[in-house]
């Protein structure tokens, strides 16, 4: 999913349609319910992947329920309308490559698409250290001789969005290596700006395999992103149409109690709804959540399972709205590491990556980033985190001095678990062929971002295939 770092630069449980009801002994099922669904395919997961697959499917004539534990669909993407002016400002995927696939998808739900400019007349944009308030003395450019290597070199890494390793080839040393070493073995020095801007949300992401780098930094993404990225008015439209669309085969604010993998020709998903357990006899069962052992309470998960997710770890990267900051309307600041903490000059952590301005006077957006795997922060430890930056801003003369106001975080939204991983040492030893290998054995496949990387482009497509395999 492509968040924007260049905004950076009806749950009813009732027998979903198609579906058909099965007489079984619910006692059996270790369920007291009467709530008994019969479908092809039960979908877990409704952000990018799982809302995509369910529409695919049904169009596919299957039969479907789709599972969400929030009371909307969408996942990471998130839209907020400011009541007076309703001004929609995202905060969470704000962008899309400009591919023949997504502009078929929103095509496909009525959601007309636009190019996607986050420019705002008369706002200017500053780098500072958000540590010292210390201004950076130029603006940071990406070098287009630096930017060009890196594609060229991608050539060497074969289909690098779905799985490096997915066969018996090795994975290549170099995706091993720790990204920012990676960028200075090859010397793309020169395109840090780019990679900065969009590698928010990994914790010190120059740390990170290689591998993880160029699975997001593909060459597909950034020409997609020269012919001009892509956004509706309001991204969460999409996913409101795919609701309305699945009518009664959608339970929100549902979670999986237990599962039952154990037939060969139909799996069994207690699913806990606001109405009740509701049992799922399911053909097959299509999990787009992050698989991470946290996440995946309820399945009935065997050793193989067991021993690849417990490897998964994860960042969590937040993005809220600001108000009563003291920054100025028509100004918005980068947080630009300058101390010798930093490498390559990217923000010292945890802090806000930066404050944005945006269409609706006294609101700034703004992201924040961990240094920690699995951490959390709760709001108030961020409240704090900025306002120690604002008030270095404000010593520096970067912001101008005034009263002290209280400083308000509107719908703060935290992305978690966010860029799943593993070890090098992990990757190396064929992690990717045994996750891969996973798919369709005990009736169940695998999708989402853990799969591919974050992007909605790639998420659709690779779900594309893998939903048209199932039946295959």
């Amino acid at each position: 999913m492509r968040y924007s770092p260049r905004y950076a630069l009806g749950a009813i449980c009732f027998l979903p349609l198609g579906c058909v009801g099965v007489n079984i002994d619910a006692a059996s099922a270790g369920v007291r319910t009467q709530n008994v669904l019969d479908v092809d395919v039960c979908v877990i997961g409704g952000g990018a992947a799982g809302t995509y697959a369910a529409i695919k499917l049904r169009d596919m004539n299957k039969s479907v329920v789709l599972v969400e534990k929030e009371d909307r669909l969408g996942g990471h993407t998130k839209t907020y309308i400011d009541p007076a002016s309703k001004q929609p400002i995202e905060l969470g995927v704000a962008e899309y490559d400009n591919t023949s696939l997504v502009r078929n998808w929103f095509n496909r739900l009525q959601v007309p698409l636009y190019s996607f400019n986050f420019t705002i007349a008369g706002v200017t944009s500053n780098f500072v250290d958000f540590q010292t308030g210390k201004r950076a003395n130029h603006t940071p450019t990406v070098a287009p001789e630096a930017l060009e290597r890196y594609v060229n070199q991608l050539a060497n890494y074969p289909s690098p969005n779905y799985s490096l390793d997915n066969g018996s080839s090795p994975v290549p040393a170099d995706l091993l290596l720790p990204f920012g070493e990676f960028i200075s073995k090859y010397g793309y020095e020169g395109a840090m700006p780019y990679f900065g801007l969009y590698g928010q949300g990994w914790g010190n992401f120059v740390t990170l395999p290689t591998l993880y780098a160029i699975k997001y930094f593909t060459a597909e993404a950034l020409e997609a992103q020269t012919r001009g990225a892509l956004a509706a008015k309001a991204n969460s439209k999409l996913y409101e149409n795919a609701e309305i669309e699945l009518g009664g085969d959608v339970l929100l604010s549902s979670t999986v109690l237990r599962m039952n993998r154990s037939a060969h020709d139909h799996a069994d998903v207690t699913v806990q709804t606001p109405f009740g357990p509701t049992l799922i006899r399911a053909k097959k069962i299509l999990s787009t959540i992050p698989p991470v052992l946290e996440n995946l309470n309820g399945f009935d998960l065997n050793r193989t399972e067991l021993s690849i997710f417990d490897k998964f770890r994860y960042h969590t990267w937040y993005v809220g709205l600001l108000n009563n900051s003291g920054i100025p309307d028509n100004l918005t600041l980068f947080n630009y590491g300058l101390s010798n903490e930093t490498q390559y000059n990217l923000a010292a952590l945890p802090a806000a990556y930066d404050f944005y301005a945006t269409r609706v006077p006294g609101l700034h957006y703004f992201t924040f980033g961990l240094d920690d795997y699995e951490s959390y922060f709760e709001e108030s430890e961020i409240r704090t985190n900025i306002e120690f930056s604002l008030a270095r801003l404000k010593a520096r003369n970067i912001l101008p001095s005034g009263p002290a106001r209280e400083l308000n975080i509107l719908n703060l939204t935290a992305h978690t678990p966010y860029e799943v991983y593993v070890s090098s040492a992990e990757i190396g030893n064929g992690f990717y062929s045994k996750l891969f290998d996973l798919q369709g054995r005990r009736n169940t496949y695998w999708s989402g971002a853990a799969f591919v990387t974050h992007n909605s482009a790639a998420i659709w497509n690779y779900t594309d295939s893998l939903v048209e395999g199932i039946f295959r």
